[in-house]
């Protein structure tokens, strides 16, 4: 072909070519710009940037975040004797010493502090001449004889407030109970209590924690992992483009461009300001991966075109940037649509994810320059007749992948492979539908079951009646409403109804209920007869105004406010696993379609606490992930046909792909993975990626079809023999 007749694409194929050496230096320039960018990256996990921000849970939870905290951030720190229980000066100085060194810290509430050495923990008792006493349960000092201690285990085991949850029943464990500030770094609180944990273990005691902050601190301590398996990983892909290509340039031309795109990348997230959360550190190795298999394809057809031409290099890079741009723009645009489309979530992390991995897939379209012009520049000789039997198929890769094709399209079998994916489809789509929402397993699914958090979560599960798991019930009205009796015993009933609903999953309550009915028994000699709230408002006014004037602010404000208008009860659940959330929810609004939500001074509102937030977010998933994943098909369908100008392109394309994505929601479904926040922008980004084989394959059939002068079956085993073997080595 003369110069002066190429056209369009191909005159700028050209162009490239011969100035290739100042491109890529011009590439070089901007790499350096992003460089510095990567320096600016925020790496945090933001809770806030997980939940669904318009969801009305989320809302609520804001709100009254500000007065009794989120619960999302909550952490249960277990003190566990090995042979003896906790009544003893040593270990009950441990917790005394535990307690007020969480206390202490900058990162958390105090007041939402609590053990049964916190002096927010009160006991009730009756004195001489009529007068009520209100007192620490363990404060300032731990029992030092036999009659203080009896008298602390006489009132910790007499108390349902304390017994089970602020110790064990057994006796043999203690609770203390916090919360982390919203803004602090989970890495940081993972280190306070670490360090806490290998101050206070010893051969008697054990510590054991759990919350969410504690798990997001797991994550960060395997960033030292992370750097090993990106290094085996790199030394992995070098071995391997090297046994595939049999050469320096074959292997160190991928490598190369994918560096600098790894570069550009994670300087456009430094750049941008975008926090670059660690939970989608698996994301990178994904794009990374993608983007070495985009360059290995090039490369494996420059090395075709080096083959043909005799060993022009000059030829070999503009014939491969000719016939590979329309397919890598195709799969650009393809890897594109299935991660812009993830913004569609009312997510602000699935929002930064669809930005950041949008511009990360659309940089690959250098590719179809970089890889062909790096191949280019490096002098070597290639052994014509080695290529020449790579593509042929006569070699034993050829010869297997030809049988199976020819199974695949023989007259006599064809029917039976198309009956068979058919079946598979059909199937497949079945076991998709059973996908669960959320986490399917109790723990955290993050982690294998044998992990520390995952046993730890299951000791305290089994030791206590508290857990990381609470549901809030909310309830905002007119100043002093709080005093109306049909609040707090709307409190008590909706309890009892959970408790009845999920015994097998209901722990326990915390609310100021505990100790209004203690006051109310103690005033009446003890009798567990008037150990309930009064009915009257007026003796339970007076009731809770006793409470409140003798107890210090803090130990209240768990759960009212100082003007008596909010309050909340607090449930804790044994687990969040996605089948049990759906029972929590529909059990809370069973409740209410026997009571009103609205009564006469305010409002009840659900739901809050580390239940409501989950809640919320699986909602959000169950709404956005089918539109989601529709909205991949629809964008690779229309973005294909019009690459290729033919609808029965962009079927032939997305059709397979749906099967490939039916099998990978059915392989999930079987293993009872959960479809979270952690793996819907894996599950919908595979679309994405999935449909650039099937673009090359497509895009060489379209060449070859050419060549075997309208012959199909010529066309599909030559495709299979050069471009599918690329296709099988990626």
């Amino acid at each position: 072909m003369k110069r002066d007749s190429r056209k369009g694409l191909d005159r700028f194929c050209w162009y490239l070519t011969c100035n290739r050496l100042t491109v890529l230096l011009i590439i070089l320039l901007i790499t350096g710009v992003f460089f510095f960018g990567i320096f600016k990256i925020k790496g945090e996990v933001i809770l806030q940037e997980m939940l669904p921000y318009d969801h009305p849970y989320l809302k609520i939870n804001s709100d009254f975040a500000k007065i009794f905290g989120s619960g999302g951030s909550g952490v249960l720190i277990a003190v566990k004797t090995t042979d003896d229980d906790i009544f003893n000066e040593a270990t009950l100085s441990k917790i005394k010493k535990m307690t007020h060194e969480v206390e202490l810290l900058d990162e958390v509430y105090r007041v939402l502090t609590v053990s049964i050495a916190s002096n927010s923990v009160k006991v009730i008792t009756a004195k001489s001449k009529g007068t009520i006493s209100i007192e620490p349960l363990m404060w300032p000092d731990v029992p030092s004889n036999p009659k203080q201690m009896a008298l602390l285990k006489k009132n910790i085991f007499s108390n349902p407030a304390y017994n089970g949850t602020l110790v064990s029943r057994d006796g043999t464990g203690a609770i203390i109970l916090t919360e982390f500030k919203e803004n602090i770094s989970y890495y940081r609180a993972f280190l306070l209590l670490q360090k806490l944990k290998s101050d206070y273990s010893d051969k008697n005691t054990s510590i054991h924690i759990v919350g969410y902050p504690m798990i997001m601190g797991f994550i960060y301590s395997l960033k030292p992992q992370l750097y090993v398996v990106f290094g085996i990983s790199l030394l992995t892909l070098s071995v391997v483009l090297l046994l595939i290509f049999r050469n320096f340039a074959g292997m160190y031309s991928p490598l190369v461009a994918t560096g600098i795109w790894a570069i550009w990348g994670l300087g456009f997230i430094g750049y941008t300001g975008i926090n670059f959360n660690p939970l989608l550190y698996v994301l990178a190795f994904l794009v990374g991966s993608r983007m070495i298999g985009n360059s290995h394809q090039i490369a494996y057809r420059y090395f075709e075109e080096l083959s043909s031409s005799g060993g022009d290099r000059i030829q070999a890079c503009y014939e491969s940037m000719r016939t590979m741009w329309i397919p890598n723009y195709a799969s650009v645009v393809s890897d594109v649509a299935g991660f812009s489309v993830l913004f569609i979530a009312k997510i602000v992390l699935m929002q930064h994810l669809a930005v950041i991995m949008s511009f990360w897939m659309a940089i690959i379209l250098l590719a179809g320059f970089m890889v062909p012009a790096l191949c280019s520049l490096v002098p070597f000789k290639v052994d014509a007749s080695e290529w020449a039997k790579e593509t042929s198929q006569n070699d034993w890769k050829g010869k297997i992948m030809i049988k199976i094709s020819h199974f695949s399209i023989a007259p006599k079998t064809k029917y039976l492979v198309g009956a068979l994916v058919i079946l598979l489809t059909v199937f497949c789509l079945y076991e998709t539908s059973k996908l669960k929402m959320g986490d399917p397993t109790p723990g955290s699914p993050i982690f294998y079951e044998n992990h520390t958090y995952n046993k730890d979560q299951d000791l305290i599960n089994k030791t206590f009646d508290v857990s990381s798991e609470t549901l809030m019930l909310y309830y905002e009205g007119k100043k002093e409403s709080v005093y109306d009796p049909e609040v707090l015993n709307t409190f008590e009933a909706f309890a009892r109804y959970m408790k009845q609903k999920l015994p097998d999953i209901y722990k326990s309550p915390a609310s100021i209920i505990d100790a209004v009915k203690m006051t109310n028994a103690v005033l009446h000699d003890g009798d567990e007869l008037w150990n309930q709230l009064p009915r009257n408002e007026t003796n339970l006014t007076g009731l809770m105004g006793y409470v409140r004037q003798n107890t210090q602010r803090g130990a209240l404000t768990r759960f009212v406010d100082d003007q008596m208008e909010r309050a909340q009860i607090t449930i804790y659940f044994s687990d969040h696993t996605s089948e049990n959330l759906l029972r929590i929810r529909e059990a809370a609004y069973e409740f209410f379609k026997t009571r009103p939500m609205k009564i006469g001074g305010g409002e009840f509102k659900l739901a809050g606490g580390r239940i409501g937030m989950e809640i919320a977010v699986n909602e959000e998933m169950r709404r956005s992930h089918l539109l989601i994943e529709l909205s991949v098909y629809l964008g690779i369908f229309i973005l294909c046909s019009l690459s290729y100008r033919s609808i029965v392109a962009g079927l032939m394309l997305v059709l397979p792909l749906i099967l490939a994505n039916s099998m990978a929601g059915a392989y999930m479904s079987m293993r009872n993975m959960g479809l979270s926040i952690n793996t819907l922008p894996v599950a919908a980004i595979g679309a994405g990626v999935g449909v650039d084989f099937a673009i090359y394959l497509y895009s060489r059939c379209i060449e070859e079809f050419r060549l075997q002068k309208g012959d199909w079956y010529g066309t599909i085993m030559q495709s299979i023999s050069t471009c599918g073997k690329a296709v099988i080595y990626t």
